[in-house]
């Protein structure tokens, strides 16, 4: 197996194809014709003395040994990465790339710092490539992990082995419903009530959700709050939602919150970043400035 004239091409196109799961992404993503991308795919495989991928009518499948070679592709890919901000760092310049995961729906939350940390981070002389991703917490930790992304802001209910999170701030829940549901309008709902209205919950945090209503009638499952606040504001259900996502909805007269001195939920908002490895400059850099950002808001 002749490892030491792999072209860093080959594996770039490898590493896409496996990202993406097949040749339509990693075709948009490089460039390149499928017809290249099979080409560069059987050449590695030949250099490298193994099958990484099954391709045909049963669609695109890495093999055993493929995953382990993306795995260390993904590792190697980050360390080169991590060298080129090290050494434009040591040039008094920022150059790289910058991946940072955000949770659903907080464009609204006015205490999020992100807004403010990229704009005292631009406003350094930078050659960084900013890459913003929106997903659930497990997606999030899942992408910290595995190299994905440098550092995420959100709620994480379940903190897992390998992420280190450092709290910012506190964002408030209350327990809304929308315009036509039985509730609105109303005070002095009683527990009773709230215990038979259709419920529904985000899949991250509907057991914490629970645990703050008590007895509910767990109706409906989501995957993020958009897809909640359409539930809530058909005036079927009641639902969960931060604040100042529901502030728009709210001042709309479309949704009102149930009862909020006994309906609150309060979590921690906070950074999370691999416990493995040190950080590059480009990535700690813009950590201090998310700091500074937050401090500010």
């Amino acid at each position: 197996m002749n490892v030491d004239n792999i072209d860093l091409r080959l594996l770039r196109v490898f590493h896409a194809l496996a990202e993406h799961g097949g040749f339509a992404g990693a075709q948009a993503e490089l460039g390149l014709t499928p017809s290249t991308l099979s080409i560069h795919l059987s050449n590695l495989e030949q250099r490298l003395g193994m099958v990484l991928c099954e391709r045909g009518r049963g669609g695109f499948r890495l093999t055993e040994k493929g995953e382990h070679v993306h795995v260390a592709t993904k590792r190697m890919f980050a360390a080169l990465e991590d060298f080129r901000a090290e050494t434009a760092a040591l040039r008094g310049m920022l150059m790289g790339e910058l991946a940072i995961g955000l949770a659903d729906s907080t464009v609204t939350d006015p205490r999020s710092p992100i807004a403010g940390a990229i704009r005292r981070f631009e406003s350094r002389q930078n050659d960084v490539h900013l890459r913003l991703t929106v997903d659930r917490p497990a997606g999030l930790n899942h992408a910290l992990l595995d190299g994905r992304l440098n550092l995420a802001v959100g709620i994480f209910p379940h903190h897992v082995a390998g992420v280190d999170y450092e709290t910012l701030y506190a964002e408030r829940s209350l327990l809304y419903c929308g315009a036509g549901h039985d509730f609105f309008g109303r005070g002095g709902i009683e527990a009773e009530e709230v215990g038979k209205a259709r419920f529904v919950g985000r899949a991250y945090s509907l057991e914490r959700d629970l645990d703050a209503i008590g007895a509910a009638r767990h109706k409906a499952s989501v995957e993020n709050m958009e897809a909640e606040a359409h539930l809530i504001l058909s005036g079927c259900y009641i639902g969960f939602l931060p604040e100042h996502f529901a502030a728009g909805f709210v001042a709309a007269g479309r949704m009102q919150a149930v009862d909020a001195e006994r309906f609150t939920l309060m979590s921690d908002v906070a950074l999370a970043m691999p416990s493995a490895g040190k950080p590059n400059a480009v990535v700690r850099l813009f950590r201090e400035e998310l700091r500074k950002a937050n401090a500010e808001a």
